[in-house]
């Protein structure tokens, strides 16, 4: 057990950092290995003039699902994406990670890729400069991979016009003959409308789908939250209510779905618990930030409502409306 009575706020703030870090693994994360490793394989093969046409992944699923952490994990822990030292001694990182802005359109997103490498960029330059400096750049400090989260950003203007734009820039990235740069690209729902209507980008692409996780199909990999951090990372007993055959359908319906968002409201409850010396957390901490966070009334409260799953987290402030 954690004495959290007389915890330093110093020593409280490093166990939430710690708890904060730690990685939860699911089924997904297998898949996304696999489409990790197969990228870096098909990197070398184009290095040896043989690679496949599929230099761009997708990875789509609803805000919260976990694809920003899934793939900095993976990123951080696969061999093939780590910095390494060059016969000149210097450190080269194969990824470049970077978020679109908002709002943004392609000679935006190229501004930023390229202030992300620490290079000035002029606004009067054109858009075919930015991209052509770009791309040089990338080359000359060895980035293989591309990673742009919130792509769905950049589709700023809906039209067709509009997304054929983005369509036939995002092939550019990955027809380029020099050098085997592939990227991937995470956002929400949206993102696949860049895939609808345009075969070639179809084509060189593939699509990992992150999508929300159901009760009881994924009740073990919710009911593994609560161990690993009440039990593991705060040292937190659970009480009975927790351990309810319910709980992680109810901890489920109040996340919509998204791991992400579901081990976040478990780290909140258990560091409500620590913060008021408890050396147990129960059910009455996710109710009361769930209450905080919604703004909902105590009768449409999923984890102490008679009829929980009968409401819908979305209606919350419905009475309000």
């Amino acid at each position: 057990m954690t004495d959290t009575k007389y915890m330093e706020a110093s020593d409280f703030a490093a166990l939430k950092a710690s708890v904060r870090a730690g990685y939860f693994t699911t089924g997904r994360d297998g898949k996304l290995a696999s489409y990790l490793r197969e990228m870096a394989v098909n990197v070398t093969d184009w290095e040896q003039g043989a690679g496949s046409k599929r230099r761009a992944l997708f990875v789509i699923g609803d805000s919260g699902s976990g694809k920003t952490r899934s793939l900095q994990h993976h990123f951080a822990t696969m061999p093939e994406f780590r910095p390494y030292r060059n016969e000149h001694s210097e450190t080269v990182s194969p990824v470049l990670s970077i978020d679109a802005p908002r709002p943004c359109n392609t000679k935006a997103l190229a501004i930023t890729i390229i202030t992300a490498m620490g290079l000035p960029t002029r606004e009067r330059m054109t858009e075919h400069a930015l991209f052509a400096v770009l791309k040089s750049q990338l080359r000359e400090r060895g980035v293989k991979y591309l990673h742009v989260d919130e792509m769905q950003h950049v589709m700023r203007h809906n039209t067709p016009a509009a997304i054929r734009h983005v369509q036939d820039t995002l092939k550019s990235l990955i027809q380029t003959t020099d050098w085997p740069l592939h990227t991937i690209y995470s956002g929400v729902s949206e993102l696949a409308e860049l895939l609808k209507g345009d075969l070639q980008l179809a084509n060189r692409s593939r699509v990992l789908r992150y999508d929300a996780l159901s009760c009881p199909a994924d009740a073990q990999w919710i009911a593994s939250i609560l161990q690993k951090v009440g039990n593991e990372g705060c040292g937190l007993s659970l009480s009975a209510e927790l351990l309810d055959d319910d709980f992680p359908e109810k901890l489920c319906l109040a996340g919509n779905g998204a791991f992400g968002s579901m081990i976040a409201m478990v780290q909140e409850a258990c560091f409500r618990a620590l913060e008021r010396g408890r050396k147990s957390v129960t059910i009455k901490e996710f109710a009361r930030n769930y209450e905080r966070d919604t703004g909902c009334m105590p009768r449409d409260n999923v984890f102490t409502a008679s009829r929980w799953r009968d409401l819908v987290p979305g209606h919350a402030l419905a009475d309000l409306a």
